[in-house]
């Protein structure tokens, strides 16, 4: 390996970038901490189900038609916003669209499952607005669907659109659509 002495005035130039890289990952993990150390009574992670799931991965999994959901409020990527933009009524209007199997219940005690997640949109940048033409929004959205009888999580998906045509609601669709497959093709599993 070859050594390459440092001159002073390289020091002077790392040694800062060293101090903030340092300060910034002390900070981060004392968040993080401090984040995982104090949960809210309604997180996952403090909740006991009453039912034992079912020993069969597959069954544990499986989501059957007509079960009543409940959405979750979803929350927003961006740190700043507390929530997304009306995503639940997105993720709603989806599931009657493309006619998901589901029934949605508006009282979380009367509902077999649950959709929690998150989602996120930003406007065009300008490199792309000049570069592309392109003024599209971009969407991003996760979901987690719960079993709330035994927390055992049935379904998980994503969706990250770059020019979305019609924003968040792009998102909902396709993952409601995939939603839809998934109940349907653990029917013709059984």
């Amino acid at each position: 390996m070859l050594r390459v002495p440092l001159r002073t005035s390289q020091l002077l130039f790392v040694t800062p970038f060293a101090v903030v890289a340092l300060l910034l990952l002390t900070t981060s993990t004392t968040f993080a901490q401090t984040a995982s150390a104090v949960q809210s009574p309604d997180s996952p992670a403090s909740q006991t189900y009453p039912e034992k799931p079912p020993s069969d991965p597959f069954k544990a999994r499986l989501i059957p038609r007509d079960s009543k959901i409940y959405i979750a409020p979803i929350k927003s990527e961006d740190p700043n916003k507390p929530q997304a933009e009306g995503f639940e009524s997105y993720l709603a209007a989806a599931l009657r669209k493309k006619d998901v199997p589901l029934i949605i219940v508006a009282d979380r005690s009367q509902a077999d499952f649950i959709i929690e997640g998150s989602a996120d949109q930003k406007g065009a940048g300008t490199a792309k607005k000049i570069l592309l033409g392109d003024f599209r929004k971009s969407t991003s959205a996760s979901i987690t669907v719960t079993n709330l009888r035994t927390g055992v999580v049935a379904y998980a998906d994503s969706s990250d659109r770059a020019s979305a045509n019609r924003g968040l609601r792009s998102s909902a669709e396709k993952l409601a659509k995939y939603l839809k497959k998934k109940i349907e093709d653990d029917e013709k599993k059984r």
